[in-house]
């Protein structure tokens, strides 16, 4: 009996009926066997049964990974009103964490964590300072504050002395009324030396304040914004710029509100920030550079203690709501403004007396030699009209420097004679004058400016 495997395990031979595996391509009579597709087609499903276990695992790796990349939901920025820190919360252990875009404001300050971002990061801002926000992470500069205040910032030249004053329009200053006192006209001086002429608009004595028109006002005059006092906390840092002593153009001061204080219906801003004679009138702003005083005196006897009236009284002045501007200093009676005569050593208050007898000398000295210009003017058109060598502050200086030939009053000698006598006694006047200044101790700059702003420079009152 022929041999057969098992049923499903062969095939049959067509020749002698034999069973021969599949596997057998020629039957043992000697049959070639025809190509089996049965046979193909179970052994590519053995293949397929050895191979599935890798797919398996291979499907899974890329499931897993197509869900890290691509099923996880990516963070976004919180919205500028979202109380989550800019910064959000640590990433699961097991991802890696994911850099987020973040806004202009939450780039400036994190609202949850408080942290500063450094200024290279900082966006920069075109704002003004009056609109600047109160959020202390975008606070300018100290040093920004001070340089944007600085134009706005000026020297006063009065009959009787200097003080500050500060622009809070473009033809529009604040000041105190002890520095401009009676005078209807003051010089205004500026940083980079030019001056104009303002007048005295408003005085209001009971807050000490006085108002300044500028003759000829620049929409190109940069001004400071006003603050309000109402605003200022104790231990507040603020900053004081002024004429200090008359002289130092534009120093700068810082202190802290040490308190706000009430006399006689003024409200007083108190600081320890240095203050002297001559930083009166300047103005005291905070630390985003808007003004919240007027500096203006200090109590008697006493250093470190220096007040700066509230804005809001010149606001208050410049809007018309207040009225009742006083007629003598009564919100100021317990401390005395700071001018010459407010020191207490007996060497301050010569210095401060010479520097106002100094002042009244040059301005006489001022209104003779515009008299002496007439004479001269007439004398170069009548007499002589050739030119004169040097640079004089006023050309007939040139007669103390000998730069006149001798010939040159010829056909005019009676008349070069007499100017020639009053210009020998106006250079005796002055030369007592710059004497008695160097007597008082008064500075060098003080001496070299004053003359300077009346045209009065001369070597001749040295020799």
């Amino acid at each position: 009996m022929p041999d057969r495997p098992p049923s499903g395990l062969g095939r049959e031979c067509p020749s002698c009926g034999r069973r021969v595996p599949r596997s057998v391509a020629t039957c043992r009579c000697g049959t070639v066997l025809p190509a089996d597709v049965e046979s193909v087609v179970e052994d590519s499903g053995e293949s397929s049964r050895r191979a599935w276990p890798t797919l398996v695992v291979l499907a899974l790796l890329l499931a897993g990974t197509a869900y890290w990349t691509f099923g996880r939901d990516t963070p976004v920025a919180p919205s500028p009103q979202s109380t989550e820190s800019a910064f959000g919360a640590p990433d699961a252990l097991d991802g890696p964490p994911i850099k987020r875009e973040l806004s202009a404001e939450q780039r400036a300050w994190d609202a949850s964590a408080r942290m500063p971002v450094p200024d290279r990061e900082r966006p920069a801002s075109a704002e003004p300072l009056a609109a600047a926000p109160t959020d202390p992470a975008v606070m300018p500069p100290l040093e920004e504050i001070v340089s944007r205040a600085m134009p706005s910032i000026v020297l006063v030249e009065t009959t009787s002395g200097r003080g500050s004053a500060f622009y809070v329009q473009h033809d529009t200053l604040i000041t105190n009324v002890h520095v401009v006192q009676q005078d209807g006209y003051v010089t205004l001086r500026r940083m980079d030396g030019s001056s104009v002429s303002a007048r005295v608009h408003t005085r209001a004595p009971a807050f000490d304040i006085a108002v300044l028109k500028v003759t000829q006002g620049s929409v190109s005059q940069p001004f400071l914004p006003m603050g309000t006092s109402r605003s200022l906390k104790t231990g507040q840092e603020v900053v004081v710029i002024g004429s200090a002593l008359g002289t130092l153009q534009n120093s700068v001061s810082r202190g802290i509100v040490s308190g706000l204080r009430n006399s006689g219906g003024v409200t007083l801003v108190q600081s320890d920030a240095a203050a002297n004679p001559g930083n009166s009138g300047g103005p005291m702003l905070d630390r985003y550079g808007r003004v919240v005083g007027i500096l203006t005196a200090g109590y008697k006897g006493q250093q470190g203690l220096n007040f700066a009236v509230s804005i809001d009284h010149a606001r208050d002045i410049l809007e018309g709501r207040q009225t009742n501007l006083g007629s003598g200093l009564t919100g100021l009676t317990n401390i005395q403004p700071m001018v010459p005569g407010g020191a207490s050593s007996e060497s301050d208050r010569r210095q401060q007396q010479g520097e106002q007898e100094f002042t009244q000398r040059i301005a006489s000295a001022e209104e003779a030699a515009g008299t002496l210009d007439q004479y001269w003017q007439r004398f170069r058109s009548t007499c002589y009209k050739s030119p004169i060598r040097g640079t004089y502050d006023r050309e007939w200086f040139a007669v103390f420097a000998g730069a006149i030939p001798g010939d040159a009053a010829a056909g005019c000698i009676d008349y070069y004679q007499s100017m020639t006598t009053e210009m020998n006694k106006f250079r005796d006047y002055m030369r007592q004058t710059i004497q008695g200044a160097r007597r008082a101790n008064l500075l060098p700059g003080t001496i070299r400016d004053t003359l300077r702003s009346n045209r009065l420079s001369a070597d001749a009152w040295d020799r």
